[in-house]
């Protein structure tokens, strides 16, 4: 087994956890933000980034608490300890087949979401399977490789997921009228609390980093890559739903499908060389999805390798195996309307293995920690 542990630098740790949390979903942002929020949109991204923070500094300090090690190997240890290894795995099990079918599922529909928005802005005579057929094709050449391979991809295309984050709300600017946002009001904290919790999917892709935590190099800065990596994608997402609101309203926004994309093509009016910015922004795009979708399908596999102590060449099996099933997954939804219903079902079940999991786990490590502390600290006073 090619052990990849203490490869991974500060800086590819962030490039993988934004490209990781940020994909499709930034296409209807702006729309799902201020349906309930209205001119107030902006405040649900922030309201979502805030439960996100939790889970990422129980991340952060399980990490701490075991280096070296991914969750995989420190569940079992946090439920059992070392002296009741048995129970500790049994205990975990559970928690780990839960995280396995939610990335299963997520990274099924971040595909599908991917064939939606390309066959219906780009290529509308191309089928649906034709579009997934090729992006499974590309990741699936991805999870033939050690994992070496897929941080060098996250570290070389992640620069490039600045030009539409940070170029877009300005070329916007044109068509904006500011006295949208107004009034700064919040009408019902419950919207809010709604929106928040509706929105949340737009960062799942952080728990991967139970996972590359424990591969970084000895001495890497993981609180930084925590606060850094979530900071940047919460001010993406607030730019992008501010952009959404001033160009075209909040009540106009409820009748777009794609508005971050109707919204770059409100663009071409500004003077820029391009004549068609959205198929910059799209070409973009697709970079940012295959790595959300790389990583979290890579992720799973390397997860269940991890688990069952086994090689790169069961990891490459592996990948074959689940191509076929996720690929029918992909293809569920039986129009675009189902695909948004069933996002809202998996939202739903994102928090046990997203939010729920890793506290648990830093909750209970952190009282065993205690005990130890006040075991040892008894065992010196009765000296």
């Amino acid at each position: 087994m090619g052990d990849q542990r203490g490869s991974i630098s500060t800086w590819q740790l962030i490039a993988i956890l934004i490209s990781s949390i940020i994909g499709g979903a930034i296409l209807t942002l702006p729309r799902t933000a201020s349906a309930e929020l209205q001119e107030v949109g902006w405040l649900g991204p922030i309201a979502s980034g805030v439960i996100a923070f939790f889970p990422l500094m129980a991340m952060v300090y399980l990490s701490k608490q075991y280096p070296g090690l991914t969750f995989v190997e420190y569940g079992p240890l946090v439920f059992g300890g070392r002296r009741y290894p048995r129970l500790g795995n049994i205990l975990n099990t559970p928690w780990m087949l839960m995280f396995l079918l939610f990335q299963f599922l997520n990274t099924a529909m971040v595909a599908r979401g991917f064939g939606e928005i390309i066959v219906t802005s780009i290529l509308l005579d191309t089928p649906l399977e034709a579009i997934l057929l090729t992006l499974f094709l590309m990741v699936l050449y991805l999870c033939m490789h050690e994992l070496e391979v897929l941080v060098r991809v996250n570290e070389l295309l992640f620069p490039i997921m600045f030009v539409p984050i940070i170029i877009i709300p300005y070329v916007t600017i044109n068509s904006a009228n500011w006295e949208n946002l107004l009034p700064l009001h919040i009408d019902s904290w419950q919207s809010l609390a709604s929106t928040a919790f509706g929105t949340f999917m737009l960062y799942t892709g952080f728990e991967l980093m139970m996972i590359y935590f424990g591969l970084a190099m000895p001495g890497s800065r993981i609180s930084l890559v925590a606060w850094s990596g979530l900071s940047f994608t919460v001010v993406s997402y607030v730019l992008t739903t501010i952009a959404g609101i001033v160009v075209f309203g909040y009540e106009e926004l409820q009748h777009l499908i794609w508005p971050t994309l109707e919204m770059v093509k409100t663009a071409r009016r500004t003077g820029w060389i391009l004549e068609r910015l959205e198929a910059a922004f799209l070409t973009i795009w697709m970079a940012s999805i295959f790595t959300t979708f790389g990583n979290m399908y890579y992720s799973m596999v390397y997860a269940i390798r991890l688990w069952l102590k086994k090689g790169i060449r069961f990891q490459r099996i592996l990948a074959l195996i689940f191509f076929i099933p996720m690929f029918y997954v992909s293809l569920w939804p039986q129009n675009i309307v189902e695909f948004f219903a069933f996002n809202e079902k998996l939202t739903a079940f994102c928090y046990l293995p997203t939010v729920f999991f890793p506290i648990l786990l830093a909750v209970i490590q952190a009282i065993r920690s205690r005990f130890s502390q006040q075991a040892i600290e008894n065992k010196k006073g009765g000296t």
